[in-house]
């Protein structure tokens, strides 16, 4: 039996780059995904889905340059 992020992984296989994986998802099937070679190792990215990328990346959208960062900025400081 595999895990659920075993079968995540079988549906994306193709439609992510290979220097990412899937950390999460939003209700929209969007992509949290987090880079784990190269220069995208340790940042955080946002992968839209529905729209058509004429490049690589072209519908992934950095949103923190570490999973720290990510994960701080979750949160709003008192």
């Amino acid at each position: 039996m595999k895990s659920n992020l075993g079968k995540v992984y079988d549906v994306l296989e193709g439609e992510i780059p290979e220097d990412f994986i899937s950390s999460a998802n939003d209700p929209a099937g969007n992509e949290i995904l987090l880079g784990v070679s190269g220069e995208y190792q340790g940042k955080v990215y946002f992968g839209i889905h529905d729209i058509e990328s004429e490049e690589e990346m072209d519908n992934m959208f950095i949103l923190a340059n570490s999973f720290y960062e990510f994960f701080d900025n979750l949160y709003k400081s008192e």
